[in-house]
């Protein structure tokens, strides 16, 4: 069983996708470094429980939003299949557009827009490359990317800032407690 604190914890978590943002709306730290936040925003973030109930709530969003990895990559295949003849034909020298009523469902998934320019109408299909990286990335294609936040020196690159934030909500913090 958690505390309320915990389960605060665990619904801001959800929230904000930030550990130390999670854990400063749920525990007092008035008194803590940016660096303690952290430290005890992972720690939390690792007892079982806390990761259970995380992964408890996740499942609880996806099932709300009936949107599935599967549902996804299937409606990204529609940009990646797409091809410029399933829209237009040239016949005579003449430049068409098909008949829109006869185009897929999956063809139509593809479209990003339609609208009337100054040459007439102008049609737009989703971008394949941004879908084919996000595809890659869904499926763990691609590599991990290393990002370095110390210089040749042993310094910072980007420098840190400490921030005091203050929470007037008269709930949220009791000095005595810090579970």
């Amino acid at each position: 069983m958690l505390t309320v604190k915990q389960e605060a914890f665990c619904n801001y978590y959800i929230e904000t996708g930030n550990a130390s943002e999670a854990y400063r709306r749920a525990f007092c730290c008035k008194k803590m470094t940016e660096k303690s936040i952290w430290e005890k925003a992972s720690t939390l973030l690792s007892e079982v429980k806390v990761r259970s109930r995380v992964k408890e709530l996740q499942e609880e969003l996806k099932k709300k939003s009936d949107l599935s990895k599967e549902r996804i990559l299937n409606e990204l295949k529609c940009i990646v299949n797409a091809k410029i003849s399933d829209y237009v034909e040239l016949k005579n020298g003449v430049l068409k557009f098909k008949d829109f009523d006869e185009l897929t469902e999956e063809q139509i998934k593809a479209i990003e827009s339609v609208k009337e320019g100054r040459a007439g109408i102008e049609l737009k299909l989703h971008g394949k490359a941004w879908t084919i990286e996000r595809i890659c990335k869904m499926l763990g294609y691609d590599a991990p990317v290393k990002q370095e936040i110390t210089g040749k020196d042993g310094k910072d690159l980007v420098p840190r800032i400490e921030v005091e934030i203050i929470d007037k909500r008269e709930d949220v913090c009791h000095e005595d407690s810090n579970d």
